[in-house]
């Protein structure tokens, strides 16, 4: 029996026509990956299935009988429920509180919070993972949030569950405890639909896979009939040449320093988030900084930033010189630029357009007269859009209808546009695909033999291995190694990502 039917689905978007004539079907129970590079149309074809959007063309059966949703309520009355790469969360809400939005449980007409409190520690239980169903949703990291959306969508017991890029902020023990949920869904006769850029995943858990490109259906495959290179090479329409980095750089003079930075952790039994960390970075030369999930990646790099929490304690310095950021503000003046790991929290302005989310650091260089330039600010956006190849139908569009990684190619684009010195990316490929990935470590690299100076942090280890000169490895807010490009292994990184005590001071 067929639980998902698309037949002709196409969805157009002012000047883009993001679906085209999709057909394909999901099988009853089965495991069907969606695989296609940034934009291709995975997600606004699960937001189709899922009743996020609601004005197409064409026709989907679930369960044999025809679909019209109005709103993702109608999906969930019948059964569909999606798990999205963007989190939907209310941040100034409890855990609990936005596993049951819009379903609170209730007793005599009065909210039962203690049941929906212990319904959600079940969910927690069942990922195998310690959030508290009562802490504010703001208070977590990305990876913590994503569980919480993840819990969400288990607490509907939806008989198809959509997985958009489930696993883009988890850690690989995280993954596992996520796989094992999976099994368990399966096994009870649950339908996922699963869009992952990670060949790993795909192949590991799929009965078929199904490929889009450019909003076309390419082919639908049985997983052991093909491989992860036919995929890959189905998904671009071209093959991902290896990419070769780092050979033939120079690197110049110290740029950066940092000295027995600590960061306070106030009411914690650990009391450091961070305990006197010490490297150095280079002209053109990229860092990596590898570690678990609450390891400090992204704490170092907001200390570095002058955005974190706590005032941190010892010295940074740049160019020889001491700095002690009170904002971030100030590290851009300095010559200091991040890119934040939460794109959509942290990263975008939403409700502008791609244009203004990529001048918006340097209006004052476009302002003529008191008043911004708009045909300066357009060639500016327009240079930027060229240069990283943002896929967008004009500098015009809303930046929320291009993809996860055009919408940070855009974001990349916005600081380096502030000539920066020490370009700092934290995790900068969660959600983009393979094919956008190469891309962007060509740019790392470019920028690089430019004479840029970058850290870079990753869940991925691999890619920390592809574009780093040296990988430092935190563990529990400590370093605990440091390890040269000829030395690069996972096994080795992993190995110092879990060490009790430090090997280097």
């Amino acid at each position: 029996m067929l639980a998902i039917e698309f037949q002709n689905v196409t969805k157009r978007f002012p000047g883009v026509i993001a679906l085209d004539d999709i057909s394909f079907d999901v099988r009853q129970g089965e495991f069907h990956s969606i695989c296609g590079e940034n934009g291709a149309g995975k997600s606004t074809l699960m937001k189709v299935l899922s009743g996020v959007l609601t004005d197409y063309e064409g026709q989907f059966l679930v369960n044999e009988q025809k679909a019209a949703f109005s709103g993702t309520r109608d999906a969930e009355s019948v059964g569909v429920s999606i798990i999205h790469q963007e989190l939907n969360l209310v941040e100034e809400l409890s855990v609990a509180a936005n596993i049951f939005l819009g379903r609170e449980i209730s007793t005599k007409g009065f909210l039962n919070d203690a049941e929906m409190v212990k319904q959600s520690q079940k969910l927690f239980d069942q990922l195998d993972c310690e959030i508290h169903p009562r802490q504010l949703v703001h208070e977590l990291r990305v990876g913590d949030q994503q569980l919480v959306e993840i819990a969400k969508a288990l607490s509907l017991k939806s008989d198809i569950l959509i997985m958009d890029e489930p696993t883009s902020a988890l850690t690989e023990t995280e993954v596992e405890r996520l796989f094992r949920v999976i099994e368990m869904l399966r096994k009870d006769g649950v339908t996922i639909l699963y869009i992952s850029h990670k060949m790993e995943e795909v192949f590991r858990l799929s009965d078929r896979i199904t490929i889009i490109r450019d909003g076309k259906h390419v082919k639908t495959l049985n997983r052991e009939a093909t491989t992860p290179q036919q995929v890959t090479h189905l998904m671009v329409g071209r093959e991902i040449e290896s990419i070769q980095l780092g050979d033939g750089r120079e690197v110049g003079e110290t740029v950066l320093e940092v000295k027995g930075l600590s960061l306070p952790w106030p009411g914690h039994a650990r009391e450091w988030r961070l305990k006197d960390i010490s490297f150095s970075l280079k002209k053109g030369e990229v860092v990596g900084f590898a570690g678990l999930m609450g390891a400090g990646r992204t704490e170092l790099l907001e200390c570095l930033f002058g955005a974190s929490a706590e005032a941190p304690q010892g010295k940074i310095l740049l160019n020889g010189t001491e700095i002690a950021f009170q904002h971030p503000s100030e590290a851009k003046d300095a010559g200091i630029a991040m890119v934040t790991e939460d794109r959509k929290r942290l990263g975008l302005f939403q409700q502008m357009s791609v244009r203004e989310n990529i001048t918006m650091c340097t209006l004052p260089e476009m302002v003529s007269a008191g008043v911004v330039n708009s045909k300066t600010e357009a060639l500016a956006a327009k240079s930027s859009i060229e240069e990283l190849g943002v896929k967008t139908a004009s500098s015009e569009t809303a930046i929320t209808s291009l993809s996860g990684g055009n919408q940070q190619k855009c974001i990349i684009a916005r600081w380096l546009r502030t000539n920066p010195q020490v370009l700092l990316l934290d995790d900068p490929t969660r959600g983009i695909d393979v094919g956008a990935k190469a891309e962007l470590y060509q740019v790392i690299d470019k920028l690089c033999r430019d004479g840029l100076a970058i850290i870079v942090t990753s869940s991925e280890l691999p890619e920390l291995i592809t574009v780093c000169d040296r990988i430092l490895v935190l563990c529990e807010g400590r370093l605990t190694g440091e390890i040269a490009k000829e030395e690069f292994s996972e096994q080795r990184i992993m190995e110092l990502a879990t060490a009790l005590e430090p090997e280097v001071s």
